[in-house]
């Protein structure tokens, strides 16, 4: 009987682990504005010309300033300057802001 006990009990155990395990395997994605510093590549949905700034850089007048981006498995950006990664990001529908980089 002692063994049939800590066979359940072991088996539970995993179950609550493996259960916990999940729960925080949950989406990580990091969503974060970057901003269009190089106009040699117009489109916003295009990734490269993108830039990290932690602080608002936009201004007014122009065209496209910044958008927001879902950097997948990518971690995200910690110094100001890091460029957006060419692939494997997507742009979040309706993010462009309008303006120009400062």
């Amino acid at each position: 009987m002692n063994r049939i006990k800590k066979a359940v009990f072991g088996v539970l155990v995993a179950g609550l682990a493996f259960s916990f395990s999940a729960f925080k395997t949950t989406n990580t994605k990091a969503i974060v504005t970057y901003y269009k510093t190089d106009m040699s590549y117009p489109e916003a949905n295009d990734p490269r010309g993108y830039q990290y700034f932690s602080s608002d850089r936009c201004e007014t007048g122009g065209s496209l300033c910044s958008a927001i981006w879902d950097l997948g498995t990518h971690p995200g950006p910690f110094i100001d300057g890091t460029p957006l990664p060419t692939s494997g990001v997507k742009m979040r529908l309706a993010t462009a802001v309008e303006g120009h980089f400062e």
